[in-house]
């Protein structure tokens, strides 16, 4: 049972409603990359095993001769941990301004819509910051930077190519590619990229290729392109969007929801005892307002749990 906050009321009708509305908030990638992993505690640890320690790829067997001893490895475990913690943000929504409205459209459920997407940001740029971390993925640069006035040059498949070489060496498959919507707007239009999908023929630069088509020639099952923006000025200043996922880098890895055991870089992990659902919907009441508290809430932390299982590369981006 989850943990109820006094005197809240959990709205499945409201959280129906954002669920309903999810393509109101396309863009948003960070579930994709970091799928949604359920706990039933806040703070836990779990065991792994890494190349080195766990000897994963190592080529121990050797001929055993007729009574002799067989050679025995050795295995060591890693220890891991993650700490849940809660994000929320709520409105008030005044009894007169909500009847006043219900001509037009459900208050309650337009501003809960807005509050999900001010915490879907929050999780979003905590997931490119997870996974644009060099300091956690190894990043190689680019055989040819990722600028306009290279884009006769850049060479985004063989990049992937390499990462994926890369990514075998340490027994990881690549399925997905990862970049912001710039640098995909560069890529798409990338003759040499449009070359590998329809064969070097004239005039392929004016048609620009889809997510699919540039997953299908780059050999990964998925390009993930994260569209969402942000306000990146200072609350109260004058507005200035910007994407969430930045130019740097583009991640080649494997993605993968479920169990630990089942691979990809990492979950984001819930705790399902005190949210029933990723992002939870709950109101009260205020009299001395007259109002409904409106409010939208997660308990959650991006994790990372295999750092071997992205390769970044690094693109030095420029728009001229």
């Amino acid at each position: 049972m989850s943990y109820l906050t006094s005197n809240a009321t959990l709205r499945g009708d409201i959280t129906t409603a954002l669920i309903q509305a999810s393509q109101a908030n396309q863009g948003f990638i960070g579930t994709d990359v970091f799928p949604i992993y359920n706990s039933s505690v806040r703070a836990g640890q779990y065991l792994k095993l890494q190349l080195g320690n766990a000897e994963l790829l190592n080529s121990d067997a050797s001929k055993v001769a007729p009574g002799s001893a067989y050679p025995r490895s050795s295995r060591a475990f890693d220890n891991d941990n993650f700490t849940c913690v809660e994000f929320g943000l709520e409105e008030v929504v005044p009894d007169a301004l909500a009847s006043d409205v219900s001509r037009f459209f459900g208050l309650e459920t337009e501003t809960a819509k807005i509050l999900l997407r001010n915490i879907q940001i929050g999780h979003e740029a905590e997931c490119a910051t997870a996974l644009f971390d060099n300091s956690t993925f190894t990043a190689t640069a680019a055989l040819v930077n990722y600028t306009v006035t290279n884009l006769s040059t850049i060479n985004f498949v063989a990049d992937v190519a390499n990462a994926k070489q890369r990514l075998l060496k340490k027994g990881v498959m690549a399925n997905t590619v990862v970049m912001n919507q710039e640098v995909f707007d560069l890529v798409r239009r990338s003759p040499l990229t449009q070359n590998q999908f329809f064969g070097v023929v004239a005039t392929d630069s004016r048609r620009l290729l889809s997510e699919q088509e540039i997953a299908a020639a780059a050999g990964v099952d998925q390009v993930l392109v994260s569209k969402a923006a942000k306000n990146s000025a200072a609350k109260g200043q004058t507005f200035s969007g910007s994407f969430i996922f930045p130019t740097t880098f583009v991640a080649v890895g494997q993605t993968a929801g479920g169990d630990f055991a089942s691979g990809g870089a990492g979950r984001t992990i819930v705790w399902s005892e005190d949210a029933s659902a990723p992002f939870v919907a709950e109101s009260y009441r205020d009299e001395g307002r007259r109002s409904n508290i409106l409010r939208v809430r997660s308990n959650r932390v991006v994790k990372v749990i295999d750092s071997t299982a992205m390769e970044l590369i690094t693109t030095s981006y420029s728009a001229s």
